[in-house]
């Protein structure tokens, strides 16, 4: 379609003659000015897009045409929206699970280590020492015996009686 001056015209007469009203369907449907104004600015897209067919069209299916586009387009807007609300929340209860599991696992942890600890308490010296030489820095009976200059057997008996 070229661009002529009518074009222009028709559009400028069609905006000030309907922006209003347009706006005010958008809102009564989304009852968000920013959006209502995004939704009003694409119907006027749309409707220059279609501009042959408005040329058409009486004064009262004209004015049918343009609330029904705005309508529309209000109501994808607010599906849109709905879709966004309901991924958000989604990703929110996900979220907030992944949480809920982080806290029990390191609260699990924490248990663990208050049991170790009361546990070791109760133990002789040596076999702390082969514990936390074997538990904590993963070494083989045989270094921990150089270790802590007593001998393997030894060494492997210490654990034995944790």
């Amino acid at each position: 379609m070229k661009n002529t001056n009518n074009d222009y015209e028709k559009m400028n007469e069609l905006y000030d003659q309907y922006e209003q009203k347009v706006y005010y369907v958008a809102y009564s449907i989304l009852g968000n000015v920013q959006q209502s104004e995004d939704v009003t600015q694409e119907t006027f897209i749309s409707l220059y897009q279609h501009l042959h067919k408005v040329s058409r069209l009486n004064t009262q299916d004209l004015k049918r045409y343009i609330m029904r586009i705005a309508k529309n387009k209000a109501i994808d807007s607010y599906r849109r929206n709905k879709r966004q609300e309901t991924l958000l929340n989604k990703y929110q209860n996900e979220a907030s699970e992944v949480v809920d599991e982080n806290i029990e696992d390191w609260e699990q942890q924490l248990m663990s280590e208050d049991t170790i600890d009361e546990l070791l308490a109760t133990i002789a010296e040596s076999s702390k020492q082969v514990f936390k030489y074997k538990v904590f820095y993963n070494l083989p009976y045989s270094e921990i015996s150089k270790v802590m200059g007593i001998t393997e057997a030894n060494a492997g008996k210490q654990r034995c009686h944790l």
